[in-house]
């Protein structure tokens, strides 16, 4: 069997790995449903996917400069702990897809004048 690397996404939608013909589709952090802040875990941040190792080795050597990856949205490591260790560290690293707070929403819309 070959080794495996447990791969997270804190992109929501998931994204599509290709190295030559071999694709993988990695879950996204909403592949469970929009999560139920604030009572969510770790393991709701993001989006795991068991994928192999040589792989994702592969793919990083190809797309080193990928803004997600370099940014830190698309990450790996050998167990499902550290990784989502990782992702509690990396839990208020924004990507700009975040659910809105309706906590911080106005409590009242006001009327704009066309000018």
């Amino acid at each position: 069997m070959a080794e495996t690397v447990m791969v997270a996404c804190k992109l929501p939608h998931g994204i599509i790995l290709e190295v030559g013909k071999e694709k993988v589709e990695l879950k996204g952090s909403m592949h469970l449903g929009r999560p139920q802040t604030p009572f969510y875990m770790a393991s709701q941040i993001v989006g795991l996917t068991k994928v192999s190792r040589d792989f994702w080795e592969a793919w990083v050597k190809q797309h080193e400069n990928f803004a997600p990856y370099q940014k830190g949205f698309i990450f790996a490591a050998d167990k499902k702990k550290k990784v989502l260790d990782e992702a509690k560290e990396k839990e208020t690293l924004m990507h700009g897809l975040e659910p809105i707070d309706s906590a911080k929403m106005p409590k009242s819309l006001e009327q704009v004048k066309a000018g």
